[in-house]
This record gives C-alpha cells, sequence and structure tokens, in this order.
C-alpha cells in the first residue's frame, strides 16, 4: 500500500488523517498521531473534566488559579490576539449563551435571562497571572475547541515533519493541513461546499503543502424576520452577529488560516470582505444573500 489512514474522534469531531506509507513507516506515523491528538485533547478539550480548559471552568469565581505551562500560555495569548483583533467580538465566554437558543437559532431565553447570561460573557474577566488562569464569576465558561482543533493539526504536522513524512493529510471537521502532495503526485484537492442559485455545489481547492479553515456554515445558517444570520453570538447583546455566513482561508498552517476566518466572519460582510482582502491570502466568503466572494469563489 501506498498510504496509511487513521479515523479517529479528536475535540467532539472526526478525525482523518493519511499518511504516505511506500517505506512501510505509515502505521508507526498513525500512532504518533494518535498519541498527539489525545494528549492536547486531553489537556485542552472542554469535553474532558481534568483538562485545563475544564478545570478553569469548575473553579470559576472559587478564587482558585488553575497553573498553566508554556504552552497553554501560548494558547491563552493566541486567543487574546483574536480577541483585540476582532475588537473584542471573538470570546470563546459566548459559549453559555447557545444555550439561550434553539437548535433552528430561535432564542429560548427571555430578555431578562439573556442579560442575566451577558454577566458571564467577557474575555477579559479571565485573569492570567504567574499563579495560572481564573475566571472573574461564578458560571462563566471558556470554550477553546475552535482554536484548539487547528493547533493540534498544527502540531500533529509538525511531528511527522520532523519525521521526515512527505506526503500527508491531517483533517478534522473544518480544519485542514497538508504535506507536500498526495503519495502518488496528485494534489490534495479540498472539497468546499457553497451556494449555486437554490442549489449547493462544491468547489474543489488545492492546499498542498497547506493550511485550510473554514468558519461557519452557510447551510446551517439561522432566519430571524426573514433575515439570514450566522450562529456566532455576539458578547455585546447576545444576538446574532449579521457578519459573513460562511468564510474558508487557505494560509502556510491551519491556525493562521483559522484566525484569519474566525475574525473575518465576526466582521461586517463589508469589513470583513475588505480586511480578508488586505491578508493577502486565498479565501472564499458567503455572505446573507448566499454570494460567493474571494479569489477562490472564482
Amino acid at each position: 500500500m501506498d498510504k496509511s489512514e487513521l479515523r479517529l474522534k479528536a475535540f467532539g469531531r472526526s478525525c482523518h488523517v493519511i499518511i504516505d506509507n511506500r517505506d512501510d513507516r505509515g502505521p508507526e506515523m498513525l500512532a504518533f498521531c494518535q498519541e498527539e491528538f489525545a494528549r492536547l485533547e486531553r489537556k485542552f478539550s472542554s469535553y474532558e473534566p481534568e483538562s485545563i480548559i475544564s478545570r478553569i471552568n469548575q473553579c470559576a469565581g472559587t478564587g482558585s488559579f488553575v497553573p498553566l505551562d508554556a504552552e497553554a500560555r501560548s494558547l491563552f495569548h493566541y486567543v487574546d490576539a483574536l480577541w483585540e483583533e476582532s475588537k473584542h467580538i471573538f470570546d470563546p465566554t459566548t459559549r453559555i449563551l447557545q444555550d439561550c437558543y434553539d437548535s433552528k437559532g430561535l432564542l429560548l431565553a427571555s430578555h431578562e435571562q439573556l442579560q442575566g447570561m451577558l454577566k458571564l460573557v467577557g474575555w477579559q474577566s479571565l485573569d492570567v497571572t504567574t499563579e495560572g488562569a481564573h475566571l472573574a464569576a461564578k458560571g462563566m465558561l471558556v470554550d477553546l475547541n475552535s482554536c484548539i482543533r487547528p493547533y493540534a493539526i498544527d502540531s500533529v504536522r509538525k511531528i511527522l515533519l520532523k519525521q521526515d513524512v512527505g506526503h500527508a493529510l491531517i483533517e478534522m471537521d473544518q480544519d485542514i493541513a497538508t504535506i507536500g502532495k498526495q503519495p502518488d503526485g496528485a494534489n490534495w484537492l479540498i472539497g468546499v461546499r457553497f451556494p449555486k442559485g437554490s442549489h449547493t455545489a462544491i468547489s474543489r481547492l488545492k492546499a498542498n503543502n497547506k493550511g485550510l479553515a473554514m468558519r461557519g456554515d452557510f447551510e446551517q445558517a439561522m432566519m430571524q424576520n426573514d433575515e439570514r444570520f450566522g450562529r456566532a453570538l455576539s458578547p455585546v447583546d447576545g444576538q446574532a452577529i449579521p457578519g459573513l455566513l460562511s468564510v474558508a482561508v487557505i494560509a502556510d498552517n491551519c491556525l493562521t488560516a483559522c484566525s484569519a476566518a474566525s475574525v473575518a466572519r465576526l466582521k461586517t460582510e463589508a469589513s470583513g470582505i475588505k480586511w480578508l482582502d488586505k491578508l493577502g491570502l486565498p479565501w472564499m466568503a458567503v455572505d446573507r444573500q448566499l454570494r460567493c466572494h474571494g479569489p477562490l469563489s472564482k
């Protein structure tokens, strides 16, 4: 066989890894990948009760700090940068607001309940000191899974590169990274769904030796007063943000692509498109009228 494959669950998402096996090292390399995904999931996933993130949530409002190592501090610095770049709209503490809406985006909570929930939102309420990290108020939650998934993919990719793997694909939900081309020399082609009239089409994007991230899903948009909105919620008022429904970006690594797509989706449509243009990265976005934008949409 010229390739080895692994399928697993990580951070609540399906994960798929393909590695060149022409030197019979595929199974060994896949074991390294599985070990690294498991390590990062145990350490950071909000689904793991003993992870750093879960312990921070459990200690919210108690005054107890959860110790952070260099890797965890680096992750929090990264989230800080996204929070600043997005003008404080990218906020991992908005996870608690999702409980105010049903699966179709209908607000279930009363105005008073929503306002009460908003008091438990605010990334600035996460205190990071030499002691560690602590959330200010009891009941606050932070969820960094959307940031850790691309970090985990890049981390696995680095491990494979150190092992001189020349061909690989690492995919987890909307986050992807590749090494070289496919073992048979074909391009890595990533399927991205986009609206085409009243139907949905698939565009295949070439992503050799690159990272790709997509944030948002135009097919899961919610309707309010006959207008489409994405699923991102504002930390200011708890309402759906009237931004781009989905954004896909290709960059040198998955985390950079994730950063660009995440921030762009939280801006107004015009601002998001303008900001993506300035970055100079290949991108594609779908607006609230289901129109496609960006060089990849062509």
